[in-house]
Formats: structure tokens, sequence, C-alpha cells
């Protein structure tokens, strides 16, 4: 129904350096680096499968917010006490290396192409408006399901009983 990409690199800047290797200056500090870094990297190695990475990045943006001061460390421990695609040692394995580097580069270049304000940037369907990033800021499933052309149980449950915000893709309807 609905395709999610998210680009982790927000305000940032870059600096190319003589070996090639990038370097970045987030908004703010070096652990909202580090966190885009983390993510850019989880979702590169799913290759951009949002159906692998949208639980992984809630799950670790809400463990952030409780300790934003450990970036690496909160995605270690949410790693090794979860089921998700990636491995520590993988990401781990990203967060040190040039191809990391180069993701988050590309992640920048996404971003900076969009022109952007502000973050989050919400584009729906390659368009950027007002309306559409308050009302999807709002409710990303309403937002969604008023976009929407087909038919979809999600969509008609929303209209029908508007108290949850997620419709689970397992969920039979009766």
């Amino acid at each position: 129904m609905v395709n999610i990409s998210i680009y982790p690199y927000g305000n940032a800047n870059e600096r190319e350096g003589a070996n090639g290797e990038w370097t970045f200056t987030c908004q703010h500090g070096e652990n909202e680096c580090k966190g885009n870094l983390v993510e850019t990297c989880f979702i590169n190695l799913v290759s951009f499968d949002q159906d692998k990475y949208m639980d992984f990045v809630i799950t670790y943006e809400a463990d952030l917010d409780k300790n934003s001061r450990d970036p690496y460390g909160t995605a270690q421990t949410l790693l090794q006490g979860g089921s998700y695609a990636v491995t520590w040692d993988q990401l781990n394995s990203c967060l040190n290396s040039m191809q990391g580097n180069t993701w988050e580069h590309q992640m920048a270049l996404w971003t900076n192409a969009a022109n952007h304000q502000y973050t989050p940037w919400i584009t729906l369907n390659g368009k950027h408006t007002t309306v559409i990033q308050n009302e999807c800021s709002a409710s990303t499933l309403q937002c969604t399901c008023a976009q929407y052309k087909g038919t979809n149980s999600c969509c008609s449950k929303y209209y029908e009983q508007p108290a949850n915000e997620v419709c689970y893709k397992d969920d039979v309807q009766l």
C-alpha cells in the first residue's frame, strides 16, 4: 500500500577528506551523526526493505530518547536482545567501514536533493507541501489512506474506528 523511505541525515553537513572518506557534522552533535550511521547501515544491510528496517528504526529511536548518550551501545543492546535481520556484528562492521561512510554520503545526497528546509521533511507521491507535512505528521495512517486510490482493510478499519495508529499486516478482516 505504501513505501516509506527514511534518509537518516537531517540538517548535517559533510566534507570529503583527501583519502575520499567523508566527515559529517550534525546539527545536534556527534551522537546524532552516530545515530544516523546506525540507521543508514541497518537500512542498507537489509537492502532498503521497510518490512525489515521499520521496526528496528522505531524501537531504536524510542530507545535513544531514553539513552541518547550512547547511540552505538543502544543499537548493540537492541540487536542482541531482539530478533532482527541484522546482527550487532554486521552492524558494527558497517559502522567502522568505508562502506558505511559511503552509504551515509548517499543519504546526504538524497537529503540535499530534496532541498529540505527542516526535518523531518515529508514528501508524498514525490511532492512536499505544508498541508502534506502537517497532515502526515499528525497521522501517517490517515494521510496515507486519504491518498491511497485502492481498497485496503487497514484504511477501512481506520475510517470505521480511528483509534489505533497501526494496522498489522497479519490482521484478518472478519
